[in-house]
């Protein structure tokens, strides 16, 4: 068993989210286990020098030409340098291979991370390493991740008990074919679909490895400071049905198959005790708690929840919906350190939030909600999705209008992609709106559906001046419309109003409590990112 070596790899885009806890708990499982595990991360590897492409549909529409700039994120202070990884991560992955040598290939993948993934394991195709694939790409397309030839086994679900029992059966030459949430292709094209195991007791779940990756991974910025920053697991899942996002179909998946819920809560002990050490060993800053509603507990819990943090002194992120906020919370949460908080506004039109989005609150109830945070001075984000299924300019602009109203410390503006296992993409397929091969990409970029209220560059252009349109006054409008076009004095206007807004609305934050934290070690600094590339959270 201790010969028997897994390599995790993660394909990860430079711009997208923290390290995921499920390979540093994945890890530590079986180290614990007596597994030998290493790991090989895309996230600093220049992926423009690999052949990465989603197809040539998706490429046409993520082709947009023209100026982009973000004004949806603070720019945050330097506190180092990076010496990024100018190589193809392919060529980095077969030199992996070849050291460490491993017995078993694990990969987690989103969607939009899913071709990346193909296109490393097709890198190592020759070496005939057999691989598994999990995450929730192939939880909700299992059949269409298998289509790949580059992928032998999938798991459909949770991968925490998978993992166990398959290096378990493989270290001893043992068959298995019969492993729970396994899907495999037989030789001759069959596929074997075993049953999903129960979801798994999160108070069991031992605490994540994040040894595992490179420290230099654990820096992020904050609204305009970076941090060394723990992801930190409360709960799984979510108990809200948001179309967009799949939380609402992993309820339904593991109700039917399992006759369990998917939605589960730690007990505040076992969160504590992970806290203490990230604080005392690892030297965090800061703790991100990556609950999809923070909130959704009861009364009691939530004050538990409170006195547990009170010895922690860290200061935290955390996003939660507006139904959920009171002056009570935010001021008990207030106190034991929250930094920034994020909430999902998505639409700003009530009608159709509520029968396109799924969020059945009024635009009075969200305004009046979000004048707590600024009544405890606490900075959040509004979190905003442009491109939903026949959404025109004139919805797309009651967006922008509750934003003004509200005018959040910060605010994102996406596209929306319908990712498999999300309520709104069966809808966009019958409308002939989304091709149903096509496999959406990050969050980050521009539509792959054929709207018919809507072209990619149109959309494209509202998102770089959604901001504009909320902080700069009504006066200013016919200047952003300019900025909007995709033309060269479009482009022009844009970098204008780009470098007026940045001075008129990012100045320092009095929030950034970056010097009361740990100084970086002085090798990390030698390598942490100082660009614009930093993935940015707020």
């Amino acid at each position: 068993m201790a010969n028997f070596r897994v390599l995790f790899i993660y394909p990860n885009q430079r711009t997208e989210s923290l390290v995921p806890p499920s390979l540093a708990i994945f890890s530590r499982i079986l180290k614990d286990r007596g597994y030998t595990v290493d790991l090989f991360d895309t996230t600093n590897y220049d992926l423009d020098a690999d052949d990465y492409i989603q197809t040539k549909f998706t490429k046409e529409r993520n082709d947009s030409k023209g100026y982009v700039q973000s004004l949806l994120v603070r720019p945050f202070e330097s506190r180092a340098e990076l010496h990024r990884k100018h190589t193809r991560a392919v060529d980095g992955l077969r030199k992996k291979v070849e050291e460490f040598k491993p017995d078993l290939i694990a990969v987690t993948s989103t969607e939009s991370t899913f071709l990346l993934a193909i296109n490393l394991l097709k890198a190592i195709k020759e070496y005939q390493i057999p691989n598994i694939v999990g995450g929730v790409f192939p939880t909700f397309a299992p059949h269409r991740a298998l289509s790949f030839p580059e992928v032998d086994m999938i798991c459909v679900g949770e991968g925490d008990n998978l993992l166990v029992e398959l290096c378990e059966r493989m270290s001893k030459g043992q068959d298995y074919s019969k492993v729970t949430s396994l899907w495999l292709k037989k030789k001759n094209g069959d596929i074997v679909k075993n049953t999903m195991t129960d979801p798994v007791n999160v108070d069991e779940v031992p605490d994540p490895d994040f040894e595992l990756f490179e420290e230099i991974q654990l820096y992020r910025p904050m609204y305009g400071k970076v941090y060394k920053m723990i992801p930190v697991e409360t709960m799984r899942g979510c108990p809200y049905t948001c179309t967009f996002c799949n939380s609402p179909a992993q309820n339904y998946l593991y109700k039917e198959r399992t006759g369990k819920n998917f939605f589960r809560k730690r007990s505040l002990e076992r969160v504590h005790n992970e806290l203490v050490y990230y604080r005392d060993v690892m030297k965090a800053e800061y703790i991100y708690f990556w609950a999809d509603t923070f909130f959704a507990w009861s009364e009691k819990e939530f004050d538990a929840f409170c006195e547990m943090y009170s010895d922690i002194k860290l200061p935290f992120w955390c996003q939660t919906r507006v139904e959920t906020v009171t002056e009570d919370k935010l001021r008990k949460i207030k106190d034991i350190g929250l930094h920034f908080l994020g909430f999902g506004m998505e639409h700003g039109n009530e009608k159709f939030r509520a029968e396109v989005v799924s969020r059945k609150y009024s635009n009075e109830t969200a305004i009046e909600a979000l004048k707590i945070p600024k009544l405890f001075d606490v900075p959040f984000s509004m979190n905003n999705i442009i491109g939903f299924p026949d959404e025109t300019r004139e919805l797309s602009d009651d967006t922008i209008e509750i934003n003004r109203s509200i005018q959040p410390t910060q605010m994102s503006c996406s596209i929306l992609q319908p990712y498999y296992g999300t309520p709104i993409r069966p809808l966009c397929e019958a409308k002939g709106y989304l091709h149903p091969d096509i496999l959406c990409p990050a969050n980050s970029e521009n539509t792959v559906m054929n709207l018919p209220t809507y072209t990619p560059d149109q959309l494209i252009g509202l998102k770089r001046t959604f901001a504009m349109y909320v902080r700069f006054p009504k006066s200013r409008w016919p200047e952003i419309r300019i900025a909007e076009q995709l033309t060269p004095e479009g482009d022009a206007m844009c970098r204008k109003l780009g470098e007026e807004f940045t001075a008129t609305f990012f100045s320092t934050p009095k929030t950034d409590i970056t010097e009361q934290g740990n100084p970086i070690p002085v090798d990390v600094q030698k390598r942490l990112a100082a660009d614009d590339t930093l993935p940015l959270n707020n």
